[in-house]
């Protein structure tokens, strides 16, 4: 479970703990060798070793302070240093749309991030979590694997369409790990068993959860995804957001908002489907949600929750009241509701609030989210169907899709220990009953 505790505010999660249960007994064989070996891995917790905040907070720089020019006593302009008057009118110039936007939503939301960060946090803390820095090396020294996988689907792009017309078949694991000439781009990948598989994929090893499944590609070759028939009950969707810090740093291809709409989210979600979207902080991406995106697939805005970022020492990791980045991400949740199917669904769920927290250490790794299954599973059907689009990871119960949705599954982000044979753990319990 990846929640530590919970009250009224939200949640504080542990991401390294969720992680860790979908791993807990892995089936990895060797070349040459017919008996699997069994191991248990477990996330490096140097990824999310943040000790201390990302930028210090300064005297004065408050958003929610005015700026008042430094004046003598006889109300005559004082002298300042060049570099110094240069630095203050950056400060002083007038925000534009967009940053007042932002400026207006952090006003009203600040007070909910710093009273309900104060209270999960300290509960957090009688619990034993979120007391003192990790002692392993600093993540700054990790290594950090070089994902292939979006190019690969642009490669494969090249390849000839499947007919679109035939519901695409779901290739599953044997018991003997993955045959390495499986198509991963046209067909949906699953694990069916109850244990994780450690697999080599295009000569890389990745760890599949039990019970998981994938689909490899980009936007434009989903229909395996569509075809394959399953309506879902929750979808979350983690968008590559254009922004100016993606575009210097050629991190990964971003997708312009307008494109967004071709997503077959009606045609993938099940009657009152949760959807639950990712944004960032800039005013205009909220804005497109909730006014063009959401409108368009049929979906009714019902919340807006709020992800904060916070050190192991329980600190923010920006500035509260930063101008620039803020500790928090927005999560925009809605319900898909189908023109054409009004089926009505049995089944009890709680009352989706309208505003909470999530409270947890970001990890290193860039546009690496928590999950939110845990905090959502009050909030939909008893055994729900679950997929994530725009994934970078997987999760046990889970559909996944995206052009790097392994990338976080490569078995460099990981340790391991060995674990018991399960064949003779059973030998061993049944020898102590006889």
């Amino acid at each position: 479970m990846s929640i530590v505790c919970g009250n009224s505010w939200g949640w504080l999660l542990d991401t390294c703990t969720h992680i860790d249960e979908g791993l807990q007994r892995c089936v990895c064989f060797s070349v040459g060798v017919e008996k699997p070996t069994y191991f248990q891995y477990f996330f490096k917790r140097e990824y999310f070793n943040i000790s201390k905040p990302h930028v210090q907070i300064q005297q004065n720089t408050d958003i929610l302070t005015s700026s008042i020019p430094a004046k003598h006593s006889n109300g005559e302009g004082a002298k300042i240093d060049l570099r110094t008057r240069k630095k203050r009118k950056r400060k002083q110039r007038d925000l534009n749309t967009g940053e007042l936007d932002a400026h207006i939503y952090h006003g009203k939301i600040r007070s909910v991030v710093l009273e309900g960060s104060q209270s999960l946090l300290e509960a957090g803390r009688q619990c034993g979590f979120l007391t003192e820095a990790l002692t392993t090396p600093s993540s700054e020294s990790l290594p950090t694997h070089e994902c292939q996988l979006a190019a690969l689907c642009d490669m494969a792009k090249q390849l000839p369409l499947t007919d679109e017309s035939v519901v695409a078949p779901v290739q599953t694991l044997n018991r003997d790990g993955l045959d390495p000439q499986l198509d991963l781009f046209s067909y949906i990948t699953e694990n069916p068993f109850d244990c994780a598989y450690e697999v080599t994929l295009m000569r890389e090893k990745y760890l599949l959860p039990p019970r998981s499944r994938f689909l490899l590609s980009d936007i434009t070759r989903m229909h395996p995804l569509v075809n394959s028939g399953d309506k879902f009950d929750l979808i979350i969707l983690d968008p590559p957001w254009e922004n100016k810090s993606v575009k210097r740093s050629n991190r990964y291809s971003s997708l312009p908002s307008s494109q967004l709409k071709q997503l077959p989210v009606p045609a993938l979600a099940a009657p009152e489907c949760l959807v639950v979207t990712w944004v960032t902080n800039r005013a205009k991406h909220l804005r497109f949600i909730k006014e063009e995106l959401y409108p368009y697939w049929a979906v009714e805005v019902l919340a807006e929750w709020l992800w904060v970022k916070v050190t192991r020492t329980g600190e923010f990791v920006f500035p509260l009241d930063s101008q620039h980045k803020k500790p928090y991400e927005v999560l925009v949740l809605g319900k898909y509701r189908s023109c054409t199917d009004h089926t009505v669904r049995c089944s009890a769920v709680d009352e989706l609030p309208e505003q909470r927290l999530l409270i947890s250490v970001p990890s290193v790794l860039h546009s690496h989210k928590p999950s939110l299954s845990a905090v959502l599973k009050p909030y939909i059907s008893g055994k729900p169907k679950c997929l994530e689009l725009f994934a970078r990871s997987l999760q046990s119960d889970w559909t996944s899709w995206g052009n790097e949705v392994i990338k976080f599954q490569h078995s460099s982000y990981f340790t391991r220990e060995r674990a018991d044979d399960p064949a003779r753990t059973s030998e061993t319990v049944q020898k102590l009953m006889d």
